[in-house]
C-alpha cells in the first residue's frame, strides 16, 4: 500500500505540538504504545485491517463506529486509522530490520494486542502474518487471511472466506457461503443456513457439521469427518487419510468420494434411492450394508468393484479408491 512521504523540510516546534494535539491518524511510534481511538463509519460499509504480528479480537457491535483499543508493538513505525468513503482502514506498519521478511524473528517486541469493534453489518477484510485472530458477530461477510496463527470465528454471516497457512481454524455458527482453507492446520466448523460449503487442507483434519446441500471437502494428509443433512452435490477427496460422512440425499443428488488409501465410510440417513458405483483399483475392500449385493473381484489382477441400485433410484453415488477400504451403510 502506498503511503505519502512526509516532507524533509524543517518543522517548527509549534507545528509539531499542533500536529500532536490534533491526533492525526498516521502516527510515528518508537515503543509499545496504548491506542484508544474511534471513528464514525458506515453501518454496512467495509473495514480493512492489516497488521504483522500479535493478537486481534474483532467484534461487531450496534454502533456506527469503528473503535480500536489495545497496544501496538515496539516495532510499529506507523499506525493508520482513517475513513475513506465507505471504508475504514486500519494498518499497522512495522520497521524492517534490514532483512527481507525480517519481522519473523522479532518476537514479542513486534506484537500488537488489539481489540477492534466494527458495525455488525460491516464487510470485514483482515490480513496478518503472525497473529492469532478472533472474529465475532460480523454479518456483512468476512475475508480473513493468516500466514502463521490460529483463527476462531463465531456468529458470522454473509460470504465468508477463512484462510491460514500454518494454523487451525475453528468456526462456529457461520451462516452463508463458507470457504475454509489451511495448509498445515485443522478445520472445525458448525455451518448453518444451507449455503455452499468448501473445505480444504493439506496437512490437517476436517471436522464439520453443516446443513449445506452443496459441499466440497479435500485433504492430502488428514481425515475428513462430516455431519451433513440433505445433499444435492457432495465431493470428497483425500490422499492419505480417511473420510467419514453422514448424510441424506435429495432427489437427483450427485455424490463423489475418492482416496488413495484409508477408509471411505458413507452413512446414509433413512431410506436411500440411488445408484452406486464403487471401485477399488489396486486392492482394498468394499463392504455394502445397504443391500445384499456383494463386491466383485477381477479374475486377474487386484481390481474390485461394487455396482447396485436401490428402489426408485434417482441419485448417483460414485466412490473410487486405489487400495483403501470403502464402507456403505444406513442409520
Amino acid at each position: 500500500m502506498k503511503t505519502i512521504k512526509q516532507s524533509r523540510q524543517p518543522i517548527s516546534i509549534k507545528l509539531i505540538l499542533a500536529f500532536t494535539v490534533v491526533c492525526m491518524s498516521s502516527l510515528a511510534l518508537a515503543d509499545k504504545q496504548e491506542v484508544d481511538k474511534t471513528i464514525d463509519a458506515s453501518p454496512s460499509g467495509n473495514v480493512e485491517i492489516e497488521h504483522i504480528a500479535g493478537k486481534a479480537q474483532i467484534i461487531g457491535w450496534d454502533k456506527d463506529q469503528v473503535s480500536v483499543k489495545g497496544e501496538l508493538g515496539e516495532r510499529t513505525e506507523k499506525f493508520i486509522f482513517e475513513r475513506r468513503g465507505n471504508t475504514v482502514l486500519i494498518v499497522v506498519d512495522v520497521k524492517k530490520n534490514g532483512k527481507w521478511n525480517g519481522w519473523n524473528n522479532w518476537g514479542d517486541e513486534a506484537n500488537d494486542n488489539l481489540m477492534i469493534y466494527v458495525p455488525f453489518k460491516s464487510r470485514l477484510e483482515y490480513t496478518t502474518t503472525n497473529s492469532d485472530v478472533e472474529l465475532e458477530n460480523i454479518h456483512g461477510g468476512v475475508s480473513a487471511e493468516v500466514v502463521n496463527g490460529d483463527m476462531r470465528a463465531e456468529d458470522i454471516s454473509g460470504r465468508v472466506r477463512l484462510e491460514s497457512v500454518n494454523g487451525d481454524i475453528n468456526a462456529r455458527d457461520v451462516k452463508g457461503e463458507l470457504t475454509i482453507e489451511t495448509v498445515n492446520g485443522d478445520i472445525k466448523a458448525n455451518h448453518l443456513k444451507a449455503s455452499e460449503l468448501s473445505l480444504g487442507t493439506v496437512n490437517g483434519d476436517i471436522k464439520v457439521n453443516s446443513d449445506s446441500p452443496e459441499v466440497i471437502a479435500e485433504t492430502v494428509n488428514g481425515d475428513i469427518e462430516l455431519e451433513l443433512q440433505k445433499i444435492d452435490e457432495l465431493e470428497l477427496q483425500t490422499v492419505n487419510g480417511s473420510i467419514e460422512a453422514k448424510l441424506s440425499l435429495n432427489d437427483n443428488a450427485d455424490v463423489r468420494a475418492s482416496s488413495v488409501g484409508g477408509l471411505i465410510e458413507l452413512s446414509f440417513k433413512g431410506p436411500v434411492s440411488a445408484r452406486f458405483d464403487v471401485e477399488a483399483h489396486a486392492g482394498g475392500s468394499i463392504k455394502n450394508k445397504i443391500t445384499d449385493q456383494k463386491m466383485s473381484r477381477a479374475k486377474y489382477g487386484p481390481r474390485r468393484w461394487l455396482e447396485f441400485e436401490t428402489a426408485d433410484a434417482s441419485s448417483k453415488v460414485e466412490v473410487s479408491t486405489v487400495h483403501g477400504k470403502v464402507r456403505l451403510e444406513t442409520h
